[in-house]
């Protein structure tokens, strides 16, 4: 069994004498637990998905301040890329989806406060 760390979560991983992977566990860590949590903005307004697609890429993370038109995700729908624009300046919230998830029209990609 190995434990690795990865962006400050911990997991552990058990290996076959073959090489092959049996399981993975989340082991937690006691910086995560620590860390502050983010302040929550108010007046956060959820960016609906345009149209059922695949998220490609993400642009922005928690905490990034944007600028009305700014593309904040790739959207793949059809074998066709859609930029995913800011509607209004603001600071992101969160972001509710990650690269690979598959989306229906409507679904919150991204919340701006």
């Amino acid at each position: 069994m190995y434990t690795i760390s990865v962006n400050g979560q911990s997991y552990v991983v058990e290996v076959t004498a073959g090489g092959d992977i049996n399981a993975v566990a989340s082991g937690g860590t006691a910086a995560a637990a620590s860390a502050p949590a983010a302040a929550p903005v108010a007046d956060a307004q959820p960016l609906p998905a345009p149209l059922a697609g695949n998220i490609v890429k993400i642009n922005v993370a928690v905490g990034d301040t944007v600028e009305t038109g700014e593309v904040l995700l790739i959207l793949e729908a059809m074998k066709m890329e859609t930029e995913v624009r800011a509607p209004r300046a603001g600071t992101v919230a969160s972001v509710d989806v990650k690269p690979g998830d598959a989306v229906t029209v409507g679904t919150s990609l991204i919340s701006l406060g």
